[in-house]
C-alpha cells in the first residue's frame, strides 16, 4: 500500500497559524431621527447661526399672534426681537411687516382653513371661483371613495362640466390646464401613472369617443338615459 506524502509548490505560500482570528465589524449605528408629523405644516424655522431670511409662512404668522395674544405688555419690536432669539428655531421678520400682517390677521386666519396645505404657504392662493373649486374636490373625493383614480384630463373635463352646470362666465372660466398643478398641491393630490393593461388606455381616444357619446345623448330626454357606468364618466 503507498504512503500518500502532502508536498507544498516552491511559490506557494504557507498558511500562518498563528495569524488571529479577526471579529467581525460591528453594524454602522445611525443617530435616530425625530419623525415629523405626517401633515405638521412647514415653517420658516431656522437655526440662529443661519442668518438667512425668509417669508414666513402661514403657520408661522399664526403662532406670532398667538405669542401676541399670551404676552399683550409686549411692544412689536420686543416681539421681533424674541422671535429673532428663540431657541426652538427663529424666525426673522421686521417690526413693521409685523405691523402690516397684524393688519391683516382677520383674514390670515380665515385662510388658514381655505384648503389643507394654506397653513404651509407664504402667500395666498388666488381662486376666482370657489364655488367651482368645492365642487370639483368634493367630486375628487367621491370617486376616491369609489376606489377610482383621477387624472389630469378628468379634472379638467369634470370643471368644464361644471363651469356649465353654474353658468360660469367665459372671463371667469380656466380653460387651459395651468390651474391643474396648483389645484393638485392645494388639495394635496398626486397623479400615479398607470402600468400594464390599465397604462395602455388610449386617453385621446377616450376623449375623442366621450365626444362622440356627448352628441349622440343629446338627441334623446335626460329622462330616458341611463347611467351605465359607475365610473362617474358616462357623458350625460
Amino acid at each position: 500500500m503507498h504512503e500518500l506524502q502532502l508536498c507544498t509548490l516552491p511559490n506557494m505560500p504557507v498558511a500562518d497559524k498563528t495569524r488571529k482570528v479577526r471579529n467581525k465589524p460591528a453594524p454602522y449605528t445611525r443617530k435616530p431621527r425625530e419623525k415629523a408629523a405626517k401633515d405638521a405644516p412647514k415653517t420658516s424655522a431656522k437655526r440662529k447661526e443661519s442668518g438667512r431670511r425668509e417669508h414666513l409662512t402661514l403657520a408661522d404668522w399664526l403662532t406670532v399672534f398667538a405669542f401676541i395674544d399670551t404676552h399683550p405688555l409686549l411692544s412689536q419690536g420686543e416681539v421681533v426681537k424674541y422671535f429673532a432669539n428663540r431657541a426652538d428655531g427663529v424666525l426673522i421678520f421686521s417690526q413693521s411687516a409685523l405691523s402690516r400682517k397684524l393688519d391683516q390677521r382677520q383674514e390670515l386666519e380665515n385662510r388658514a382653513s381655505s384648503h389643507p396645505s394654506a397653513l404651509s404657504s407664504k402667500r395666498p392662493r388666488v381662486v376666482t371661483r370657489p364655488d367651482v373649486e368645492r365642487a370639483l374636490i368634493l367630486w375628487v373625493h367621491h370617486m376616491e371613495s369609489l376606489g377610482e383614480t383621477v387624472s389630469g384630463p378628468m379634472l379638467r373635463a369634470k370643471r368644464g362640466r361644471i363651469e356649465d352646470l353654474l353658468d360660469v362666465p367665459a372671463e371667469d372660466r380656466l380653460p387651459g390646464e395651468g390651474w391643474v398643478p396648483s389645484f393638485c398641491k392645494a388639495y394635496k393630490l398626486k397623479e400615479f401613472r398607470r402600468h400594464g393593461e390599465a397604462g395602455s388606455v388610449d386617453l385621446e381616444a377616450v376623449d375623442a369617443e366621450r365626444k362622440r357619446m356627448q352628441g349622440v345623448l343629446k338627441r334623446f330626454a335626460p329622462r330616458d338615459i341611463s347611467i351605465f357606468d359607475e365610473t362617474g364618466l358616462c357623458p350625460k
